[in-house]
């Protein structure tokens, strides 16, 4: 009997589709072995390749020019032949040197970046592939002292021959031959060294079963610091040259894993489960954190703070600890099945980020922290067009880079902290340990969770799963006051942007002032009979006050204008908070004048006592100041702006204080005397107070006075690259100064060298330099870039980090506002109606303030 071909399968096949795959005699070979990894050729291997070992070994010479030649030894079961065995390797054709197959040399070459090997030479049982190969550059981030590697989502293969899937994990033993004055880390700890002729052999234990985006090494020029606390060992690899740095960071570092380490064993009573513990703190690293086990990754400034830290610098820190370590049990020991459940390891490595970090700062309200960190960031995207679902479709790996953004991030916890509301925390933290106990050195996804929280909670999660997790979009949310014979009352409508009547299942806890009373209670969105009754006209109606609901909450006039003058007048931090994310949605929603909010958030600013507010107040002032007030408003308000922000530098008891305010004036100065009062900052490196300003705030500074048009700024910038100590750093200001070169061709060449990948490989630096290109200060002289970066989208997304594509489109388009800018945008999607629908989705996210309002 013959079959015919299978097309369009699911990412993940069931089990009886899955048996149809192992034996039907045809399948769709396009789809098979076409470029990445699809969702036919995931499901069939992983079926039918099992219990599989890398033996690594790459060879590594000095400087970033030189080729990195490795080889592979690659064993496993096969329980199937009758299709090709596909094994990935993305890298230039003759990157290939040879190929064996169970002891016979065979002729081999790349097919969509896959190594195709026939079934008739291979075993039903046990397999063995040697592959010798030079390593692809794309994902070992190479420099001329030091490497590292960085290979989520699926760029192991860009490095080495592997099954570049999440669900078949492997064992790992790594070799590296290197120069003697390298220094490497790796997932397991290193069991020998030798040393011949000026170079090392560093060979490393075999790891624990592994995705092969959690394999990770670094080599090179390292310092290394060593601690033990109360029996953990731990080790970390850093680069920095500056004085005090290390020595007033390392000990708080340690006790930040140590504790987020015990916290987790206690959690998941699941003792810490892999061989070592190291970390790496990478001077240009791509994120702020990467999970490997065994050696995580940082970059180094998210953990190397300033002698005076603010809090906010601090909490994030401790944040970013606790969630990197988080996720050796939530994406390192259990791992989703495919890449469309991505969002499970950040979400529950971002819940237990939140709780691990609390009882460190007992002073801290981390409900607040909570509310600013995370409802901000998640409603910039869940606002727009662009907005997606927490599960979003992949039917190939190559595109896994563009689920990551906001939604998984910030509002995937936010969802999380309902389910724990519905459940129960007990019933929560007893699912998930079932969860992990099961699946350990596995995979699962989102539905086996579920599953089993319904099994510990006894509740029935379908329906919230369904609309809060694989629905796009969140509910717009507006008053209704009707009055009766004897008071009034007050219900919400619900409204889905997408006109698709959908309903989000959530209780608001209500707030109405009236003029002789204040009243709260419960009401449900959407629902008719779900109301507050009330004896007076509502003056002001908060929709909600617990921080919890989520949605775009719009104001009636009768709120909106009491809100203007009377938020301030809101004793508690939390309600302010919320008061204020819901004000500043309501001004991007236009039924707040910028210039009402203006006001309202410079007179918090005066008066405003609680640090996380005057943060978020301040990032919100400075956004406004920029994008929303017109030239003549700033212009108009630039001395009275200036002089409270200064007044606050000059008053502030601490230097973090300090700092806090010195970053918004810095953002907001346009005046002369603002611009005298900056240069003299970076003339005494100093601010009022004596807080010492360090080498990279120096740095910015130079780069602002020059973006600002300071007449001295070339001088300032010549003065600046000779104070900075380090090599590396003089290479990113280097890199980024052209970009407020007052030279149109000097902008022009920078722009025009970014075509070539070579000169985005340190993607930090290049976001820092596009922020300057794009400021909305000089905006009109860069609209020109808009068109060509959005042609180079496509290329970026191939030869890009995960973050990189949509960094780079935001940052080009945020400070935009013209009428033109829009056009361009509007025109190059109706000029591409095929353009790829996850890169789409991208540029509606960035282009959302233009689409809206266009010009200010």
């Amino acid at each position: 009997m013959r079959t015919k071909p299978l097309r369009n399968l699911p990412v993940i096949a069931t089990a009886t589709l899955l048996a149809v795959i192992t034996s039907c005699s045809r399948i769709d070979k396009t789809e098979y072995t076409a470029e990445g990894v699809s969702g036919l050729l995931a499901a069939y291997r992983n079926e039918t390749v099992s219990q599989v070992r890398y033996f690594l070994s790459f060879s590594i010479d000095e400087g970033k020019e030189s080729p990195v030649e490795g080889t592979a030894v690659i064993e496993f079961s096969l329980t199937s032949r009758r299709h090709p065995l596909v094994i990935d390797f993305r890298a230039p054709d003759d990157h290939l040197r040879s190929v064996t197959v169970n002891g016979r040399s065979v002729e081999a070459s790349l097919t969509n970046g896959h190594i195709i090997i026939e079934g008739d030479i291979l075993s039903r049982r046990f397999n063995r592939v040697e592959i010798s190969f030079r390593a692809g550059d794309m994902s070992l981030n190479r420099n001329d002292d030091y490497l590292y590697t960085l290979f989520v989502p699926d760029r192991a293969s860009t490095a080495f021959p592997c099954f570049d899937q999440p669900d078949i994990k492997a064992l790992f033993t790594l070799e590296l031959e290197m120069p003697g004055s390298y220094r490497a880390m790796s997932n397991s700890p290193a069991v020998s060294s030798d040393t011949t002729e000026g170079r090392v052999t560093l060979r490393f234990a075999e790891t624990k079963p592994l995705s092969t985006y959690l394999f990770a090494f670094a080599a090179g020029e390292f310092e290394t610091v060593e601690k033990e606390i109360d029996g953990m060992k731990m080790t970390m690899f850093h680069r920095e040259t500056r004085p005090g740095y290390i020595e007033n960071n390392a000990g708080e570092i340690f006790r930040l894993h140590y504790n987020a380490v015990r916290w987790l064993e206690d959690y998941t009573l699941i003792p810490y489960p892999f061989d070592k513990f190291g970390f790496v703190l990478i001077p240009s690293f791509q994120y702020s954190g990467m999970e490997h086990p065994g050696s995580l990754f940082y970059r180094a400034s998210s953990l190397l703070l300033e002698a005076t830290p603010t809090l906010n610098e601090r909490l994030s820190r401790a944040s970013l600890v606790a969630h990197e370590t988080s996720h050796i049990w939530f994406g390192d020991l259990v791992t989703m099945k495919w890449f469309d459940d991505v969002w499970l390891k950040e979400v529950f490595a971002g819940y237990m980020s939140d709780k691990i970090t609390g009882p460190g700062f007992p002073d801290v309200n981390h409900d607040l922290r909570f509310l600013l960190s995370r409802y901000p960031p998640a409603y910039t995207v869940d606002r727009t067009r662009g907005t997606n679902p927490v599960i979003q479709e992949l039917s190939n790996m190559k595109d896994a880079g563009s689920l990551y953004g906001a939604i998984i991030y910030n509002k995937a916890p936010i969802v999380m902290r309902q389910l724990e509301s519905l459940a129960g925390e007990e019933s929560l933290r007893k699912g998930l340990q079932v969860y992990l106990k099961e699946y350990s050195w596995g995979n699962a996804r989102w539905d086996d969770l579920i599953a089993i929280l319904e099994k510990t909670s006894k509740k029935p999660l379908g329906e919230w799963s369904r609309m809060w997790i694989r629905e796009a979009g969140m509910p717009v949310i507006k008053p209704a006051v009707t009055a009766l014979e004897n008071g009034f009352t007050v219900s919400f409508h619900e409204d889905d942007p997408a006109g698709a009547l959908r309903h989000w299942p959530q209780t608001l806890n209500t707030m109405i002032i009236t003029y002789a009373d204040t009243v709260t209670g419960d009401i449900i969105p959407g629902e008719r009979k779900s109301t507050l009754t009330i004896p007076d006209r509502p003056l002001c109606i908060i929709p909600d006050i617990s921080g919890r609901a989520y949605g775009t909450f719009l104001f009636d006039s009768l709120t909106t204008r009491y809100l203007s003058g009377h938020i301030n007048e809101i004793r508690d931090p939390l309600l302010r908070g919320i008061t204020w994310i819901n004000l500043y949605e309501n001004l991007v929603n236009s039924t707040i004048p910028a210039t009402d909010f203006y006001s309202a958030a410079f007179a918090a600013l005066e008066t405003e006592d609680d640090p996380q507010l005057i943060n978020y107040l301040a990032g919100r002032f400075s956004s406004v100041w920029w994008d929303l007030l017109t030239e003549k408003d700033r212009l108009r308000l630039a001395d009275k702006t200036e002089k409270m922000i200064l007044g606050k530098i000059i008053s502030s008891d601490t230097g973090p204080d300090r700092r806090t305010w010195y970053g918004l004036y810095r953002s907001v100065v346009i005046s002369r005397n603002g611009m005298a009062s900056l240069k003299e900052f970076w003339r005494k490196g100093e601010l009022p107070g004596g807080t010492r300003l360090s080498e990279d705030e120096q740095c910015t500074l130079a780069l602002t006075l020059a973006l600002k048009g300071d007449p001295g700024a070339q001088k300032i910038i010549a003065a600046q690259h000779d104070r900075i100590t380090s090599a590396e750093r003089v290479l990113r200001f280097d890199f980024v100064t052209p970009s407020v070169s007052p030279d149109p061709d000097v902008r022009d060449a920078f722009f025009n060298s970014l075509s070539d990948p070579v000169n985005r490989e340190h993607e930090p630096w290049v976001l820092e330099a596009l922020g300057y290109l794009h400021h909305p200060m000089v905006a009109d002289r860069s609209e020109k870039y808009i068109l060509p970066s959005l042609k180079l989208l496509e290329e970026i997304k191939s030869t890009g980090d995960i973050f990189f594509p949509g960094s780079w489109i935001s940052t080009t388009l945020a400070g935009h506002h013209s009428q033109e800018a829009k056009v361009t945008v509007e025109k190059f999607l109706d000029d591409h109606p095929d353009y790829p629908p996850d890169l789409r989705l991208k540029i509606l996210q960035a282009a959302d303030h233009l689409l809206r309002n266009g010009m200010p």
